[in-house]
C-alpha cells in the first residue's frame, strides 16, 4: 500500500500559524517522512449552510506553489470538481503542472455535490455527469492531439492548438466518488478510484463493482480518501480513529480488501498535531502495511 498526505487547506481557524506556513510544514514533513504524494480539494465557493467548503485554497495554484519545494512527491486532487470549472482552462492549468513538475500530477475529479456552488458558478448540475465524461474526453483529446477536434454537446472545438503537451498522453486521471455511477466511469475511462471516507463493506461491494465494469486493459488503481484521527478516539468526524494499533487493525482489512493507495486526511487540532500524527502514520502504521 502507498501513502499520500492529504494538506490542511480547508481548516476555518489555523490558531497562531497561518494557511501558508501549514501547507508548507505538511508539505515539507510528508516529503521527510516517506510519504509519495501530497493532495489538496476543491471548492470554489458555498453557501452559508456549507460555510466550511467556503474556506478551501484552490487546489491548483496550491500544488503548483509546492512543484519546488517538494520536488520528490507526487501532487494530486482529491478532488476538483470537474464539471462546475471550464474543462479547456482545466486541461491547460493541469497540463503546467504536469509540465513543470516532471509528470507528477494526478488529476483526480468529480461531479461534485452542492447544488448551490453549481448555480454560483453558472454551471449546469443537473447535467453534471454528462458534462464530466464529455469534459474528461475533450481535455484528453487537447492533451494527446497535434491539433484537437473535438464535437460534443458541451464541447465543441475544431484544429485547435493547445501546447505544452503533457508527457505521456496526460497526467493520471482518477475518478472521486463512491456511487455506481462514479465507479462505472472510473472502470470505463479512468485510472484510478478514489471514494471518500466510505465504509469496509461499501468499498468491498465497491471493488468487487469496479472489477465487473472494468472496460480498459489495467483495473484502475483502488485509492481511498480518509479522514484519520491517531492517538485518540475523537473527533467525531475522522472516518477511522483510535490508537496505532486499532487504526493499524482497521486499515488491514481495508487492505485485504483491495486498497492500494490511502490518502490520509488527518484530523488535527493545530499544526504540531498534525506533524504529529503525520509521523505516527510513517513510522508506526506504515510500515505494517507496506507489503
Amino acid at each position: 500500500m502507498q501513502f499520500g498526505a492529504f494538506l490542511p487547506t480547508y481548516w476555518p481557524d489555523y490558531g497562531t500559524s497561518s494557511v501558508r506556513v501549514a501547507v508548507e510544514a505538511a508539505a515539507k514533513a510528508a516529503a521527510a517522512l516517506g510519504y509519495v504524494s501530497v493532495w489538496a480539494n476543491d471548492h470554489v465557493v458555498a453557501p452559508s449552510r456549507e460555510s466550511g467548503a467556503g474556506h478551501i485554497v484552490e487546489p491548483l495554484t496550491t500544488l503548483a506553489s509546492l512543484i519546488h519545494l517538494v520536488p520528490g512527491l507526487q501532487l494530486g486532487t482529491s478532488t476538483l470538481v470537474l464539471p462546475q470549472r471550464n474543462a479547456v482552462v482545466v486541461a491547460k492549468q493541469v497540463a503546467a503542472l504536469d509540465v513543470l513538475s516532471g509528470g507528477r500530477f494526478t488529476l483526480g475529479v468529480g461531479v461534485g455535490w452542492l447544488e448551490e456552488e453549481f448555480a454560483f458558478l453558472n454551471a449546469d448540475f443537473a447535467h453534471r455527469g454528462a458534462v464530466a465524461d464529455e469534459a474528461i474526453m475533450a481535455m484528453r483529446a487537447l492533451w494527446t492531439a497535434p491539433s484537437a477536434t473535438f464535437h460534443g454537446q458541451f464541447y465543441n472545438f475544431t484544429d485547435a492548438v493547445f501546447f505544452p503537451k503533457p508527457a505521456g498522453g496526460g497526467p493520471l486521471l482518477w475518478m472521486c466518488g463512491n456511487t455506481r455511477p462514479a465507479i462505472r466511469r472510473a472502470a470505463r475511462m479512468c485510472d484510478g478510484w478514489n471514494p471518500f471516507g466510505i465504509g469496509l463493506d461499501d468499498f468491498k461491494a465497491g471493488v468487487a463493482y469496479l472489477r465487473e465494469q472494468r472496460q480498459r486493459p489495467a483495473l484502475p488503481t483502488i485509492a481511498a480518501h480518509m479522514r484519520l484521527r491517531i492517538g485518540a478516539r475523537g473527533p467525531s468526524e475522522a472516518h477511522i480513529s483510535g490508537s496505532v494499533e486499532e487504526v493499524t487493525a482497521t486499515l488491514e482489512q481495508y487492505r485485504q480488501a483491495g486498497l492500494e493507495y490511502l490518502i490520509c486526511d488527518f484530523v488535527a487540532a493545530d499544526v504540531d498535531d498534525l506533524l504529529r500524527q503525520m509521523e505516527s502514520m510513517a513510522q508506526q502504521i506504515a510500515p505494517r502495511l507496506a507489503q
